[in-house]
């Protein structure tokens, strides 16, 4: 019995998932938006949103958070419902944002540099080298 190696006919047949992703991606393009504008659409308009209350919230009196009617109290537990009303819409604008962020950005990866064998680093230099090297770091250090 044979062991380890690739056989016949195994795996994804060439090309088949990467057909089918870009008929999908065509059609999402030609029927309207593709799912990263709506994500920044609605990025953008959550961050207006949250502006917007923002302005509001900064020109309100107290009269108008909740009549002269209401103790100072309610007042606040109303302002304070507004504020988080404001700070809902900056959060929904955060999720938008980091959901098409992957899209947009690479995400960088943690690169481990070691020497042979994983071992550490090993730098090979003469004397002379070597003291070249300190001295052009300590003129560095100096002019800064």
């Amino acid at each position: 019995m044979a062991r380890g190696g690739k056989r016949d006919g195994s795996g994804r047949k060439l090309g088949s998932l990467t057909k089918r992703t870009r008929a999908i991606a065509e059609q999402a393009a030609t029927e309207g938006k593709a799912p990263l504008e709506v994500m920044l659409d609605n990025m953008r308009h959550f961050q207006q949103v949250a502006l917007d209350a923002e302005a509001v919230l900064a020109g309100l009196t107290a009269e108008e958070i909740g009549g002269k009617d209401l103790s100072p109290e309610d007042q606040f537990k109303m302002l304070l419902a507004k504020a988080k009303n404001a700070a809902g819409f900056r959060q929904m604008a955060q999720e938008c944002a980091r959901d098409a962020a992957a899209y947009m950005h690479p995400k960088l990866t943690a690169i481990e540099h070691t020497g042979a064998k994983g071992g550490p680093i090993l730098i090979r230099a003469s004397k002379e080298q070597r003291d070249a090297a300190v001295s052009a770091a300590l003129r560095v250090d100096t002019d800064a």
